[in-house]
C-alpha cells in the first residue's frame, strides 16, 4: 500500500540494492569514524563518539534485522522494526542523536573544547542543553512520519509478522500517537522560547515561536492522519505531508534562533 519500491517493482535486483546499501553504510562508518578522530585531537577517547558511530551503523542492520546479515553473527531474530522499537529509535537517532552530536562536535574540533560529551551536558545553559531541547520537536516529528507508515501499512504489517506499534495497539492508538507526536513538537516551543535558553543569551525570545507559522501545514495532516478516516492507500500524501511540515518547522526555528540571538 505504500510508495513504489525498486526492488519490489523490478527497477534494481536485490543484489544492486544490498550492495548499494552496503556501500552507504560503509562511507557512513568512514565518515562517523573521520569525526570521532577529529574530536580525539585534545584527548585520547571520546566515547560517545565511538557509541554514536557504531550503534548507528548496527541500527540500520537491526532495523530490519533477520537472518541477513544479522544472521551471520547470531542475531537473526532481532528486528527493531518488526519487534515495535522503530518509534523509539526514530525518535532518538534522528531526533536527539542527529541534533545534539553536531553541536558536540562543533565543540569538540571547532573550538577545541577537552571536556567531555557528560560535562557538556551538565553545563547550564551550555550548547549542548539547548540542543537538548531543540532536538525534542525534531524527534517528535520524525517520529510522526513513521507513525503514519505504521499506519498506512498495519494491515500487510500484521499479515508479515511486524509487530510495529501500530499493530500491537491498533488504529486508535496509532491516530492519538500521531496526535500528541505533532501537538508536543508545537508544546515544546514554550521551554524554547524561554528567557532561559540558549543560556539567556537570546535579545528577541519571541522569534523563537516563528515555527507556529506553520501551524496551517500541520493542521491539514492532524485532520487527515489523527483526527480524520483516511487509511491505506491514502495515507501515501500524508507520509510525504509530515514531512514537509518538519522540513518547514525546522527552518523557521534555525531562522528563529539566529534572529533572538
Amino acid at each position: 500500500m505504500g510508495q513504489a519500491r525498486a526492488t519490489q517493482k523490478g527497477w534494481l535486483t536485490p543484489t544492486q540494492t544490498a550492495t548499494a546499501a552496503t556501500l552507504s553504510l560503509l562511507l557512513a562508518f568512514t565518515i562517523g569514524l573521520t569525526l570521532t578522530k577529529r574530536s580525539e585531537h585534545l584527548t585520547s577517547y571520546d566515547p560517545y563518539m565511538h557509541f554514536v558511530t557504531i550503534s548507528s551503523v548496527f541500527n540500520a542492520f537491526a532495523y530490519t534485522g533477520g537472518q541477513y546479515p544479522l544472521g551471520y553473527i547470531g542475531l537473526g531474530n532481532v528486528s527493531l522494526a518488526y519487534s515495535g522499537l522503530g518509534d523509539l529509535f526514530a525518535f532518538l537517532y534522528f531526533g536527539i542523536v542527529a541534533t545534539v552530536t553536531p553541536c558536540y562536535l562543533y565543540r569538540r574540533i571547532c573550538l577545541n573544547d577537552v571536556r567531555s560529551f557528560g560535562e557538556l551536558v551538565l553545563e547550564r545553559g551550555g550548547i549542548i542543553q539547548s540542543s537538548l531541547v531543540v532536538a525534542i520537536p525534531i524527534g517528535l516529528f520524525a517520529t510522526a512520519i513513521i507513525v503514519v507508515n505504521n499506519l498506512r501499512d498495519r494491515v500487510n504489517d500484521c499479515e508479515g509478522g511486524k509487530k510495529t506499534m501500530a499493530v500491537r495497539l491498533g488504529e486508535r492508538f496509532t491516530r492519538w500517537e500521531y496526535i500528541l507526536l505533532v501537538s508536543g513538537a508545537y508544546a515544546m516551543l514554550m521551554p524554547t522560547g524561554s528567557e532561559v535558553f540558549l543560556g539567556g543569551t537570546v535579545s528577541g525570545p519571541r522569534w523563537l515561536y516563528l515555527p507556529l507559522l506553520s501551524l496551517p501545514l500541520a493542521w491539514g495532516e492532524l485532520k487527515a492522519v489523527g483526527f480524520g478516516g483516511k487509511d491505506g492507500a491514502a495515507l501515501n500524501e500524508h507520509v510525504g505531508g509530515t514531512a514537509r511540515v518538519q522540513i518547514l518547522y525546522c527552518l523557521l526555528l534555525a531562522i528563529g534562533i539566529r534572529l533572538a540571538r
